[in-house]
């Protein structure tokens, strides 16, 4: 049987791209960089992520207090300043835009110095349970400039060599609480607020003290 065939590089280059961005380090466009606050009233930075292969990736709750409202501190805050920095803001103009939610279309607001830069970021996927479900959310670990430097790198002159050690020992990380549920044990998860401890702390990242919620809808 004689069957025609014709050769598109264009369309087979194009195989690969698109998905999810999952744990690893991607240089990333922020396409989306959205404030909320939470229940107790702490701001926080919604983004969405585009990598240069086309993959997509959200990173939601990013408290960018120095403290929660509890007075705790928040370990995150040092994330949200690296991530300021290798963006380049000197200051926070926000703009009005829109999201989609759940119950529809809400005006929110932008962040001017974030939306559209180009930078690396390490992430990696977080495997919670919560009411009796799987959850995975996708977790901050490090940022660095569009060279691929570190903030101190960027400062002294130096290649982007902390880039590959952080990209190295990225690992999905898993709760306590899935450890458990994967396990068979009873697990209590229908709590809206989940408090976390420094002594889970993966990856040697200082991760948030609420749960994550997925506010893109």
């Amino acid at each position: 049987m004689d069957i025609g065939f014709k050769l598109d590089l264009e369309v087979a280059g194009n195989a690969s791209k698109g998905g999810r961005i999952v744990t690893g380090v991607y240089k990333v466009e922020i396409v989306k960089a959205l404030l909320a606050k939470t229940e107790n009233g702490n701001n926080i930075l919604d983004l969405e992520l585009r990598s240069e292969n086309g993959e997509v990736g959200f990173i939601n709750r990013l408290c960018i207090d120095e403290k929660w409202t509890s007075g705790s501190e928040n370990l995150d805050y040092k994330r949200w300043q690296e991530l300021a920095a290798c963006a380049g803001m000197q200051s926070l103009t926000t703009f009005k835009t829109t999201r989609k939610t759940g119950k529809g279309e809400i005006e929110v607001l932008g962040i001017k110095e974030l939306t559209g830069k180009v930078v690396n970021v390490a992430v990696y996927q977080e495997h919670d349970v919560y009411n009796n479900e799987e959850k995975i959310s996708l977790k901050l670990s490090n940022t660095f400039l569009a060279s691929g430097q570190s903030v101190t790198e960027a400062q002294t002159k130096k290649p982007a060599d902390r880039i590959l050690k952080v990209g190295e020992r990225l690992a999905d990380f898993h709760t306590a609480a899935y450890k458990n549920w994967k396990s068979g044990a009873v697990v209590n998860t229908s709590q809206t607020e989940v408090q976390t401890s420094e002594a889970t702390i993966a990856q040697e990242v200082d991760m948030a003290t609420e749960e994550q919620d997925d506010l893109f809808g």
